[in-house]
């Protein structure tokens, strides 16, 4: 009698277990998620009642996260869209709208996605409850194997209790206030530079004692996760490595490299376009001898800078599927090949500039030189980040990449954790140190793929002052470049993203561009780069250095400020590649209309309506990048 029963209730078992791992295939990345520290911390900022930060953080995770299905990502974004919502904030509908969006690619809806994960929680709830979940893989009296459920389970059903999401449908209609992240921050009052934590393993899994279903604040005030420590460098003192930003060389060199796995969703029609578009400039520019680019439109001198970007646009033109794996390898294989035998100043490093038709080095007067005319570090480090990540995609090409890194002499390109660039001046060399926050700040990123470790440069503190515009906290480098974007833009595209201080600075340095543009309905996208009159060079700035002015347009070649800030082009991608908000929208929709047939697009628009009609290697190359990105998430 009891057997034939014990049979059915084995069989019920088998079939609850299969139920919920089928189930949470659906849901890939679950454990994921729940295991982030930034899952924890902004569950229990929503405990706490702190809404509008919680929804912050959700909504940065739903969109940054990589390894999580749609309709996970989607269910963040729902998250977020709840937490905004309680806070009174109009935030609420852009994060319901991004969560649509993601469950829209899964072809599911919110209430199938709410009624399925509520039945999978509730099952794994009863299964967890049963006999089953007693003892190490058997219950008391049954001889068969307990069933595994996912620990995760119980986490997520915690959220979910709190979040209400069982009954919730969407955002309530007339949520009119907006705050910025900067006031979100500021309001917390040095809450965003609380420790990290994270739910502990044993709060919230299935089938272990818990006095609630609520999170045990104790427990996670006494279990910190803390963050990844930079690599140390013997001559370094050890408080100046503890920056507040981590790019270890593992996640920065594969930053790329995993999102590149099959089964990416396929980026947008809009972007899809853009890139062709981009990469007709690459087709147009391109010199066969070298495999080398022109930097600027059919004018065929190129920089070390621009040399690296064409390299991130061959790798993006060749994931976007624009051009075929032997197109691929036939270009990249030319470049690579003239990188590892081109000449270098003083045979040390990369010269500034080189003839795109025949790798021969430029000097000053525009003509070829034997010796030279000195290298800039940031430029060197930009080829060397493609270099490093060209190899770990493609390993058939590594042996060359080892090799130009090989014949290069980096003892003067990084000394005492700092930076140089050199320059000739009455054929005198003059070392220059490259300091400050922004592109020093990505230099030392990428040389750390290579060991190079600038860590003097990677702690930008000590030069970094703050000023408010429009009511947000934007820095500045009291000494060093101005403020711009396109170094924060590479940083997060290229180097990934660290939910850290620094992540904060470049989302209120995106921030203030979006806010003067609702306050005097100006295009803003500052930027550095080639404009199509005289100074012919020029960089639309948010903050000069020093902290003295606001949205100038500077040049080396002009001792004044000039009438001529632009919105970029490429800038625009690029913003929108990473926040995707209603503005970034907008200049997508407002500048990708800036193309000539043939020749790729035009590098923006100066604020007062005019074209800048400048048609760059950089501007399509970002473009290119910033739709391989978008493509990635």
């Amino acid at each position: 009698m009891f057997k034939p029963l014990r049979i059915i209730i084995f069989m019920l078992l088998i079939l609850v277990a299969s139920t919920v791992h089928t189930a949470y295939a659906a849901f890939d990345g679950l454990g994921q998620l729940v295991s982030s520290p930034t899952f924890a911390e902004a569950v229990v900022l929503y405990k706490n009642g702190k809404y509008d930060p919680s929804a912050l953080l959700l909504d940065d995770l739903a969109r940054n996260l990589r390894g999580i299905s749609p309709e996970v990502s989607g269910l963040v974004f729902v998250m977020a869209s709840r937490a905004a919502e309680n806070a009174g904030n109009a935030r609420a509908y852009e994060s319901w709208g991004m969560a649509t969006a993601r469950f829209a690619r899964a072809g599911m809806s919110w209430q199938q996605v709410r009624s399925t994960l509520d039945q999978q929680l509730e099952i794994a709830r009863l299964g967890a409850s049963g006999p089953a979940a007693v003892g190490a893989g058997q219950s008391p009296g049954f001889a068969g194997p307990a069933v595994n459920l996912p620990p995760e389970a119980g986490r997520l059903s915690t959220a979910w209790k709190l979040f209400g999401l069982k009954h919730y449908k969407r955002p309530a209609p007339g949520l009119r206030r907006e705050m910025t992240a900067d006031q979100i921050w500021n309001e917390m009052g040095g809450g965003a530079e609380a420790p990290v934590t994270v739910i502990p393993y044993s709060e919230g899994v299935w089938g272990q004692p818990q006095s609630s279903g609520k999170l045990n604040e104790q427990n996670i005030a006494q279990s910190p996760v803390a963050r990844p420590i930079p690599s140390q460098n013997p001559s370094a003192p050890s408080h100046v490595n503890d920056v507040p930003h981590d790019h270890s060389s593992a996640a920065a060199a594969a930053s790329y490299a995993a999102s590149t796995q099959k089964k990416k969703p396929a980026v947008s029609e809009q972007y899809m376009q853009a890139a062709r578009i981009a990469w007709k400039y690459f087709q147009r520019n391109y010199q066969p001898a070298t495999g080398l680019y022109n930097g600027l439109d059919l004018y065929p001198v190129t920089t070390v800078w621009e040399i690296g970007t064409s390299l991130a646009a061959l790798n993006a033109a060749h994931r976007l599927e624009i051009i075929t794996d032997a197109e691929f390898r036939q270009r990249a294989g030319l470049m690579l090949q003239t990188l590892s035998s081109m000449d270098l100043y003083n045979n040390e490093l990369p010269n500034k500039l080189y003839f795109a038709d025949s790798a021969r080095m430029v000097g000053e007067d525009q003509k070829p030189t034997s010796r030279g005319i000195g290298w800039n570090g940031p430029d060197i480090a930009r080829l060397l980040l493609w270099i490093k990540k060209t190899a770990e995609l493609h390993p058939e090409f590594k042996s060359v990449c080892d090799k130009i890194f090989q014949r290069l002499r980096t003892e003067r390109l990084v000394n005492d954790g700092i930076i140089n660039s050199l320059s000739v001046y009455l054929n005198k060399e003059q070392l220059q140190p490259e300091t400050g926050f922004g592109l020093p700040s990505y230099a030392a990123e990428a040389l750390k793929l290579w060991n190079l470790n600038a860590w003097k440069v990677r702690d930008y503190r000590p030069q970094l002052g703050f000023k408010k515009i429009y009511g947000i906290k934007v820095p500045f480098n009291k000494s060093g470049p101005a403020i711009s974007s396109t170094p924060f833009t590479l940083i997060l595209m290229e180097l990934g993203r660290t939910d850290t201080e620094q992540d904060r600075m470049i989302r209120s340095i995106y921030e203030v561009q979006a806010a003067r543009n609702k306050k005097n309905g100006k295009l803003t996208a500052a930027d550095a780069g080639r404009i199509d009159r005289s100074p012919w060079v020029a960089q639309s700035v948010v903050i000069t250095s020093g902290g003295k002015n606001e949205w100038q347009c500077i040049s080396p070649y002009a001792d004044k400020s000039l009438p001529l800030f632009w919105a970029s082009t490429a800038t625009g991608f690029c913003w929108d590649a990473l926040f995707n908000t209603a503005y970034t929208r907008k200049l997508v929709q407002e500048l990708s209309t800036l193309h000539a047939p043939e020749k790729g697009f035009m590098a923006g628009k100066y604020d007062n309506g005019k074209i800048n009609k400048a048609v760059t290697l950089e501007t399509n190359g970002l473009i290119l990048e910033a739709a391989m990105y978008r493509r990635n998430q």
